[in-house]
This record gives C-alpha cells, sequence and structure tokens, in this order.
C-alpha cells in the first residue's frame, strides 16, 4: 500500500491553522485586556461574512460592469467587514459592557451578556438575510456570491498544482494542489501575525494596551486613557475578526448562514485555550497544532478504509467493525485540548497570574 498525499494534506492543514489564526486573534485580544470570554464573537465572524456578501451586491448594483473588476473586490469586501464589524464591537462595549462594569457587575454577567448579544445578532441576520443569502438577480443581474480579486490577480477559484512524485511504488503521488483563496488565506494570517505583533510591541498604542491588560488601575495612575484604549480594542478585535471572516468566506465549499459562525466556536476557544488565553504567540502555536492534528486523523481514518484496511479486518476476524469516518477528526482538537489541559493548565504560553492573599 503506497502513502497518501501527504504534501496535500499539510497543505489543507496549513489553510486550515490560517483561519484559525485569523478568527482567533480578536478573541485573545478580548480576553487579554479585558479578561472574559466573548461568546460574541461566533457573531464577529457571521457578521463579517455578510457584511462582505452585501457589500458585493451592492457595488455589483451601482458599478458599471466593465469598471466593477477596479472596486468591487474581495480586499474591498474585507475592508468593508472590518469598519462594520469594528463599529459593532464598539457598540457592544458602549450599550454594554462599559455599563456593567460600571454597575460593577462579575465577569459572569459580562459573558452572558456575550452570549446573549450573540443570539439577538444571529437571529437579526436571519430574519434580514435569510437562512442561506442568495442575490436578486431579478433586480442585479450582474450580482452574484462569489467575489473575485481585482483585475490584474488571478481568480480566487485559480487552482496551483505543484507535483513532485507520481506513481512512485513507496510514496505513490505526492502533488500539492491550493486555489488561490488558500494562498490568500495563508497570506492574510501571516500578515496579521506579523502587524499584531509589531503594535503590541513596538507601538505607544500597543504599551497602553498591555498596560491596561496587566492592570487597569496601575494603567490609569500612570495617565493611560484606558477608556479609549478599551475602544480600540473592541473595534480592533471585531474589524480583525470581520476583516478574517471576509477572506475566508471565498474558501468555503458551501454556502454560509447565520449559524456558521458559531458552528466554528468552539474550535477558536479550544486554539484560545490550548495556546494559553491571551497568548497571541501560543495562540498561533495551539493552531498549527490543531490544524495539523486535524488533517493526521483525517488520513489516517481514510486509511482505514482502504480495501484491505483496519475495518475490513475487524470484520473478517471479529465479526464487527469500527467506522473510522475522517469526518470524527473534529474531535481530534479537544481530545488534544485535554490532553495538554491536564499536563499544563495554562496552556501552551500561558502565563500563572499573581496572586495576593491576606494572611
Amino acid at each position: 500500500m503506497t502513502l497518501p498525499n501527504l504534501l496535500n494534506h499539510a497543505t489543507l492543514a496549513l489553510v486550515y491553522a490560517g483561519v484559525l489564526i485569523m478568527l482567533t486573534i480578536g478573541l485573545n485580544m478580548v480576553y487579554s485586556v479585558l479578561k472574559f470570554s466573548n461568546f460574541a464573537h461566533a457573531e464577529w465572524v457571521t457578521m463579517g461574512m455578510f457584511a462582505s456578501w452585501w457589500f458585493l451586491q451592492i457595488l455589483s448594483y451601482i458599478l458599471p460592469w466593465d469598471t466593477a473588476h477596479l472596486l468591487n473586490n474581495l480586499f474591498v469586501h474585507a475592508v468593508f467587514g472590518f469598519l462594520i464589524v469594528g463599529i459593532f464591537g464598539i457598540l457592544g462595549e458602549v450599550l454594554v459592557f462599559d455599563r456593567l462594569r460600571k454597575l460593577k457587575a462579575g465577569l459572569d454577567s459580562a459573558i452572558v451578556a456575550s452570549i446573549a448579544i450573540g443570539l439577538i445578532v444571529r437571529n437579526f441576520l436571519a430574519m434580514v438575510f435569510g437562512a442561506y443569502p442568495e442575490p436578486n438577480r431579478a433586480i442585479c443581474p450582474t450580482c452574484t456570491s462569489q467575489p473575485s480579486l481585482p483585475g490584474f490577480l488571478p481568480d480566487l477559484n485559480n487552482i496551483v498544482t505543484i507535483k513532485l512524485v507520481e506513481n512512485d511504488p513507496i510514496f505513490g503521488t505526492q502533488w500539492i494542489r491550493i486555489n488561490a483563496s488558500g494562498i490568500l488565506i495563508i497570506v492574510t494570517s501571516i500578515a496579521m501575525v506579523l502587524a499584531i505583533d509589531y503594535v503590541f510591541r513596538h507601538t505607544k498604542f500597543g504599551i497602553a494596551m498591555r498596560a491596561t491588560a496587566d492592570s487597569i488601575e496601575l494603567a490609569q495612575v500612570s495617565g493611560v486613557d484606558t477608556r479609549r484604549i478599551v475602544h480600540y480594542t473592541w473595534f480592533l478585535a471585531a474589524g480583525l475578526t470581520g476583516m478574517g471572516a471576509a477572506i475566508y468566506r471565498p474558501y468555503l465549499t458551501g454556502p454560509f448562514n447565520s449559524l456558521t459562525g458559531l458552528y466554528m466556536l468552539l474550535p477558536f476557544f479550544a486554539v484560545v485555550i490550548l495556546g494559553g488565553v491571551g497568548s497571541f504567540r501560543g495562540g498561533i502555536i495551539a493552531a498549527i497544532i490543531i490544524a495539523y492534528a486535524r488533517q493526521a486523523t483525517v488520513v489516517i481514518f481514510s486509511w482505514f478504509q482502504y480495501p484491505g484496511g483496519l475495518e475490513e479486518i475487524l470484520e473478517e476476524h471479529i465479526g464487527f467493525t469500527i467506522t473510522f469516518s475522517p469526518g470524527y477528526a473534529d474531535a481530534i482538537p479537544f481530545v488534544i485540548l485535554i490532553i495538554v489541559l491536564l499536563i499544563r493548565p495554562r496552556g501552551i504560553a500561558g502565563s500563572v497570574e499573581a496572586t495576593r492573599e491576606r494572611v
């Protein structure tokens, strides 16, 4: 039996790691500064997809067909998603979370409030756009659900294939197959990581944000406008999530809906907790571990289903078999999460918060 196409599986895992990195930076940022888990983050992802889709329809309707490619492209949609979701993040802070802090409510109240905000937004999107948003071609014949890149770049569905080994008796056929959308996800995730790391470590805003994350009271004493920093944190965290969702949407194999972000929320929390809550670099490591462990499970479980694989062996020798479906690979990240937390409760790169008891 020859080896499966490991190079292509590694490429798929790299793209999935990029998706996890793009869509968990905001979740980590909010926890780092405000110290609570924002369950409305799922709706940030969903709203970023809806906002980019909606802006695509608007530009398709108002722009002439021969000039549409100059402005109506995925990068413009992603910026729009950044602004819309970023503004929504600030509204949540002003209308809900800031008021809770003034009332001296605990972090549990903030978590419950974020769940409530998520429910409201999720149902609102479903009411406005329907179960699965589709362009109204009776009004706009040129409207489409699939965005494109600027005219001088390849189409998002263009596939790049690199074949290294073909029909080898041991290695089989090893090739890499990735479309332009997958490449864009990898490039965007790397750019996000570099930009956020630079901002946090080499700018006054980043230093003020880290000071606020360490202690709001001490940051205020030091002259930091913590209220402004908190607002910027919400805007940046939500905006980056919305932009990442807009970049990720064309890569989806099926249509998206108001529940798309919710279905991805558990893997997001797995990345954040595994990496160490509040640690950006730990989140990157965790995203890579989870992505490659998940894809490795897909390879192994698929191998068990081959003719002469483990399923047939069990059926032949013990009279029953166990189904090794590649779909079960979604549970592997949580198995890894539990094992790591049992060994290292603070995660891969998390730090133990200092505490002081009265004696």
